[in-house]
């Protein structure tokens, strides 16, 4: 049996550490978590529109990992962000690769930026700068809770009520046409995921960061696996 091969988009900083040259990376824990789940995991460093349909082709599934501020541009919004964190070249590169995963029918999970960005590919909005969603603690500390929609694609994994991290100074404002929201903070309501209600479109978002917990968790590895082997 041919295992699932999942690309994972790339981040791009700057490493201060050696004469700041620009690494291209993902956490390990996507590449674990693809593996666990019997995926096949490729790295899909940022390009430009050519690459981006070349890459979406050699894959079967894609995972949009988190990172830099979206700009809101592509929401017709001024800057308000809590930094000046943003990557013009990785916004263009990605919504280039959500373009071509659209037209050739292949599956996307969104993690935290990722879903952010697709929310605004679909032509929704994002709140700039919300506070309580960045932790000060480990990557791997539950730091708040986490309702489910009981007919979700969540609840059997996680039932109705759980708790996640938080690494975010954004969320979804305006939710796309496209997308339901299937899982709120019950604080203060911020969407943590959501799923695409259009055939045409498979895709399923999430705001907090499984693939920090997928080693100490058994709920988030069964996330990527539902991703890799079921969606």
């Amino acid at each position: 049996m041919s295992k699932h091969i999942i690309g994972i988009s790339a981040n791009q900083r700057l490493n201060i550490a050696l004469d700041n040259l620009p690494w291209s990376y993902a956490p390990t824990g996507f590449v674990q978590a693809v593996t666990d789940a019997g995926g096949l995991p490729l790295l899909l460093p940022i390009g430009d529109e050519s690459a981006a349909k070349v890459y979406v082709s050699m894959v079967d599934k894609i995972i949009l990992i988190g990172g830099q501020n979206v700009d809101p541009k592509y929401y017709q919004e001024e800057k308000a962000a809590f930094d000046d964190d943003f990557s013009p070249e990785r916004d263009h590169f990605e919504l280039a690769i959500i373009k071509e995963a659209i037209a050739q029918k292949k599956p996307i999970l969104g993690v935290c930026r990722g879903t952010q960005l697709m929310n605004v590919a679909l032509g929704g909005s994002l709140n700039q700068n919300i506070p309580s969603h960045w932790q000060d603690a480990p990557s791997d500390f539950l730091s708040h809770e986490m309702i489910v929609d009981e007919d979700s694609i969540l609840y059997p994994i996680y039932g109705k009520k759980t708790v996640i991290n938080s690494f975010h100074h954004q969320s979804l404002k305006k939710v796309a046409d496209d997308l339901k929201v299937i899982a709120r903070d019950p604080r203060d309501g911020t969407i943590e995921a959501v799923v695409s209600t259009n055939e045409a479109i498979p895709f399923l978002g999430v705001q907090w960061h499984p693939e920090l917990l997928q080693g100490v968790r058994k709920e988030d590895l069964q996330l990527f696996d539902l991703f890799v082997n079921d969606f």
